[in-house]
């Protein structure tokens, strides 16, 4: 198994048995808000969405990974998913996170971002990432402006605007180099 280990904080791919810790994660009003508009995703929605996470890491050897910050004695602590995916139908590689809200503003995101875009860059030799944010996201934008993405431009995709970035690998490798990759 592919793990990734910061100084605070523990990524392996997202597994079955996360479905409760995910679903809640989903269900947080502040993922709502932030990703789905407002409108908390059924236990279904869910389990379709877990599926997809599952399969992208049979398919293509990357994912979503389960986000867990180190507590010590009293066992891990599940904050959320970061990861990678193909956005939609095309070749590019998404970046894509979201933790509780309980996890905002603690530094959180941009420790696991910088550690999954370790992974992409110096692992899976990926050349170029797009993170998809929704425009009224700020937090989300500010988040992956923090890991180093660029704005690329702006997009009508689903159900309203996105801004669309972008980083490159060679520019990038460097930044996130405070993770360690270890195979279980």
């Amino acid at each position: 198994m592919i793990a990734l280990e910061t100084r605070r904080l523990l990524l392996r791919p997202v597994a079955a048995s996360d479905f409760a810790d995910v679903h809640r994660l989903h269900t947080d009003a502040f993922v709502a808000g932030a990703i789905f508009g407002g409108q908390a995703p059924s236990r279904r929605d869910t389990r379709r969405r877990m599926q997809h996470y599952l399969r992208d890491w049979q398919r293509h050897g990357f994912g979503f990974f389960a986000v867990l910050l180190k507590s010590g004695q009293d066992g891990d602590v599940f904050v959320g998913r970061a990861g990678l995916r193909y956005f939609e139908d095309t070749s590019d590689v998404e970046y894509g996170h979201c933790f509780f809200g309980h996890a905002a503003g603690r530094g959180i995101g941009p420790e696991a971002g910088r550690a999954v875009l370790d992974f992409a860059f110096c692992r899976l030799k990926v050349h170029r990432i797009v993170a998809v944010v929704r425009a009224e996201n700020e937090r989300g934008v500010r988040a992956v402006e923090k890991i180093g993405f660029k704005h690329a431009d702006d997009r009508i995709h689903g159900d309203g605007i996105k801004c669309v970035f972008v980083i490159h690998g060679p520019e990038s490798a460097t930044a996130g180099s405070a993770s360690r990759h270890h195979k279980k």
